[in-house]
């Protein structure tokens, strides 16, 4: 190889990684040990938000509900108060009749950010 080929192919890595390394803190607040909770004819969703960033604002968990067909039969919001640099809090939407659900997705909601988005 061409030293100009090992100099381009280094600062390519050296790229990749630096963007790796930046994306690995873009979402300091983790959602971890969800489960789908049933309990007689109802379920929900309960787990663990972690944050392992600097404090937060409220935050709002999107909780969708899916049947076996992956078509989604309903949806929870579940508010949060901010956590602290380091915390963790438990959650749990509220129970609801189960319809079927066979699975679920969970989004996590920050609020509106500077530009009002």
């Amino acid at each position: 190889m061409r030293k100009g080929a090992i100099i381009v192919l280094l600062g390519a890595v050296c790229f990749a990684a630096y963007v790796f390394y930046s994306l690995t803190g873009v979402e300091p607040v983790k959602v971890a040990d969800t489960r789908l909770v049933r309990s007689g004819d109802r379920v929900s969703v309960e787990g663990e938000v972690r944050n392992t960033g600097d404090d937060t604002g409220p935050l709002q968990l999107e909780v969708r509900y899916f049947d076996r067909d992956g078509h989604s039969i309903g949806k929870d919001v579940v508010s949060m108060d901010g956590l602290r640099r380091g915390a963790a809090a438990h959650f749990k939407s509220s129970a609801r009749p189960d319809d079927g659900v066979a699975d679920f997705s969970i989004y996590l909601n920050h609020g509106r950010n500077p530009y009002g988005n």
